[in-house]
């Protein structure tokens, strides 16, 4: 589907850019050759106001005038007087016979109403228009049909300019306007292209997480359905059984309700649909909740679990508790399945440390897990709480840390523990993500893992 996808949006992107290229440079080969054109016109009228001066003054030209006329400024002239031709033969060399153009120029005059034997009437000045001339060879010529009056009675002058070479370099110029517009559009074609896949790239990453996404779904909801499938058969063929495939029936419902429940959440934090209230709260009776509620479950697995407070009563901070008790439960969980697999016997303990930033003036040495302080606070955005579930577990390669909190992702690729789905980081991640704090993963000095969370804090101030 991308591929295909991505060929229409190519060609559609280097089509219409080629479009507006190419409108671009016909618009600037058309003013050049306007400008080359009015350019070589007005050259054109230039010799023609010479040699009209001079003939209006009754100069006299000489071979050797004509001549240099010609061969500097690529000219063609023929002068008559009274009908009477002047002795020139002609000092340029065209590729057509010079009798042949002027016959032709005088041809192009007499469609302008101008003869041979034309004399001005009401004016001292007959003249055509500027046009232009083909020779038999490809050449090109500018020309124009002049009579005057002077007082020994008229001077008929034909002027013919080679434009050839002018022609030429006009084509040249068309052509490499062409090559600019093929080279622009293949240039723009390898843009696109690069474009294209840049802008689908994170549609392609999201569409394939939506399938991964289905597909760890179809797989997880498939386990407890078959299992509940397996133990209703069985039931039918061993009732006596009926308690222990009643209770595997309920352990696959409450698994699967589980699941789905974990998903809707999920849902809920991405549509931002969460009903959040944020507050000011004490954190550390937070911890405390969490200690006495954690505590029994590490002793069943012959784990320890320390919470670890600064001496200094913590700050209050500004965050949702409901959704920040959900965030911490979460990863303590997390810690509980994963940070007890196979560390050493002195290692088996899990810490739920709290710490206030270097920012904050209190101190961060230990203090006893239960004291409280009473206290009233005032604002002071300088500091924030850093709470961290630390365990001395296997650890988590760097390679997977960047993946850890996507959905489904588990270590566990065989699936074996069939508790967890992986949906338990990704939703931490998600709750974090609608308060706007960060969530982090680190190495564990000596091994495991460290989860932290960073929450805004206001200052206290102790009562007296």
């Amino acid at each position: 589907m991308f591929p295909e996808l991505q060929k229409k949006l190519t060609a559609l992107y280097t089509f219409t850019t080629a479009l507006i290229l190419t409108f671009i440079l016909s618009i600037t080969f058309l003013f050049d050759l306007s400008s080359r054109k009015n350019r070589q016109e007005a050259l054109f009228q230039n010799h023609l106001f010479v040699l009209s001066s001079r003939l209006q003054t009754g100069s006299t030209f000489t071979d050797t005038d004509l001549a240099q006329m010609e061969l500097k400024n690529q000219l063609l002239i023929r002068v008559e007087e009274n009908d009477a031709l002047f002795f020139f033969p002609g000092a340029y060399e065209a590729r057509t016979e010079r009798e042949t153009l002027f016959s032709q120029a005088e041809e192009a005059a007499a469609k302008e109403g101008i003869y041979p034997d034309s004399h001005p009437v009401s004016s001292d000045l007959l003249q055509t228009e500027i046009f232009t001339l083909s020779g038999a060879s490809h050449d090109s010529y500018l020309g124009t049909v002049l009579i005057l009056r002077i007082p020994s009675g008229y001077r008929r002058l034909i002027l013919l300019q080679d434009i050839t070479e002018n022609k030429r370099q006009l084509l040249g110029s068309a052509l490499f306007y062409g090559l600019i517009d093929l080279l622009g559009i293949f240039l723009l074609f390898l843009t696109g292209k690069w474009f294209v896949d840049r802008s689908l790239r994170p549609l392609e990453e999201t569409y394939q997480k939506q399938q991964d996404f289905v597909a760890a779904v179809s797989h997880e909801l498939r386990s407890p359905l078959a299992v509940i499938r397996t133990a209703v058969g069985a039931l039918e063929d061993a009732p006596q059984e009926q308690t222990h495939f009643l209770s595997m029936i309920k352990k696959e419902c409450l698994r699967g309700s589980t699941l789905i429940k974990n998903l809707l959440l999920l849902s809920t934090a991405d549509q931002k649909s969460w009903e959040m209230k944020k507050t000011d709260f004490e954190v550390d009776e937070l911890l405390l909740h969490l200690f006495e509620i954690y505590e029994p479950l590490c002793l069943t697995k012959d784990a320890v679990l320390q919470l670890l407070l600064p001496e200094q009563p913590l700050p209050f901070v500004h965050a949702d508790p409901e959704i920040c008790k959900q965030v911490f439960t979460i990863l303590l969980d997390n810690a509980l399945t994963y940070g007890l697999m196979d560390p050493p016997d002195s290692e088996r303990k899990l810490l739920l440390k709290a710490s206030v930033s270097a920012a904050d003036p209190l101190s961060s040495a230990p203090r006893p897990a239960f004291s409280r302080t009473n206290r009233r606070h005032k604002q002071n955005a300088s500091s924030c709480v850093t709470i961290s579930v630390i365990d001395h577990g296997p650890g988590i390669p760097d390679a997977e840390k960047s993946l850890i909190f996507d959905r489904f992702y588990r270590s566990d690729r065989s699936r074996n523990q069939k508790e967890h789905f992986g949906l338990g980081l990704s939703l931490a991640a998600s709750l974090c993500n609608m308060q706007e704090i960060p969530i982090r993963v680190s190495d564990t000095p000596g091994g495991g893992s460290t989860f932290s969370v960073t929450v805004p804090a206001i200052g206290i101030i102790p009562k007296t």
